[in-house]
């Protein structure tokens, strides 16, 4: 038996691990070519609401990322939030159905708003 001196790679939750399954899940053309990341929208950041899509996304098979833009990154760095909020980028391909999932999220969303505002105070 041979006895590896190497130290294990710590992956789990990394950028790299992500990065990978972003690339395993990302749509390819007949060539091998992927498919190009379009944008799809703005969301806040606050209260993880960015995360939040980007997983809902992922979790219905459309492949998605967020960036931070103008020092977005450095607020999300030093205070845990960026105040401009994040970029949704999916893939081209996919971007009407990621748009309609989006929606139909905030529809609900507001829905369940209302109905609890509408319900009498005790």
């Amino acid at each position: 038996m041979e006895h590896k001196t190497d130290q294990p790679e710590l992956t789990w939750g990394s950028s790299a691990e992500e990065g990978a399954k972003l690339e395993a899940m990302w749509p390819t053309d007949e060539t091998g070519a992927r498919d190009k990341a379009v944008f799809l929208t703005y969301v806040p950041d606050f209260n993880n609401e960015a995360d939040f899509a980007v997983n809902m996304l992922i979790a219905y098979g459309i492949p998605a990322f967020k960036t931070y833009n103008n020092e977005g990154s450095l607020g999300k760095l030093i205070i845990g939030t960026s105040a401009y909020g994040a970029a949704l980028y999916v893939p081209a391909s996919m971007a009407a159905d990621a748009k309609a999932l989006l929606e139909s999220s905030a529809d609900a969303e507001a829905e369940a708003e209302s109905a609890v505002e509408a319900e009498p105070s005790p």
